[in-house]
C-alpha cells in the first residue's frame, strides 16, 4: 500500500485548464486594449485621448444621474403605495379590518 496520495483522473483538471485558458484570453484582450490606447496617445497626442476619455466619463456620469433620478421616483411611488395601503388597513371595516390592523401591529412590533 502506497503512502502517496492517489491522483484522480477526471474532469477537474480539464475544467481548471479551461478556466486558465479563458483567463489568459481575457488578459490578452486587456493587454491589446491597453496597447491600442497607448498607440492612440502616441499618434494623436494625449489631448485627443484625454478628451475622448473625459467624454466617456461624462456620459457615464449622466447615466448614473439618470439612474439615481429613476430610483428616487420609484422610492416615492413605493412610499405612496405603502401609505395608501396603511390607510386602507386603518379604515377596513368589520372583523377582517380588525384582523388586518392586529396583524399590521404585530409586524411593526417584530
Amino acid at each position: 500500500m502506497s503512502r502517496r496520495p492517489q491522483h484522480k483522473s477526471g474532469k477537474g483538471g480539464a475544467r481548471r485548464t479551461t478556466q486558465l485558458e479563458a483567463e489568459n484570453a481575457q488578459l490578452r484582450r486587456e493587454l491589446a486594449d491597453a496597447r491600442a490606447a497607448l498607440r492612440q496617445v502616441e499618434e494623436k497626442g494625449a489631448d485627443a485621448f484625454l478628451a475622448r476619455r473625459l467624454a466617456e466619463l461624462e456620459e457615464g456620469r449622466q447615466v448614473a444621474r439618470g439612474q439615481a433620478v429613476e430610483a428616487t421616483v420609484a422610492r416615492s411611488k413605493a412610499e405612496a403605495k405603502l401609505a395608501a395601503l396603511q390607510d386602507a388597513i386603518g379604515k377596513a371595516p368589520g372583523i377582517s379590518g380588525w384582523l388586518l390592523r392586529r396583524a399590521s401591529k404585530k409586524l411593526q412590533g417584530a
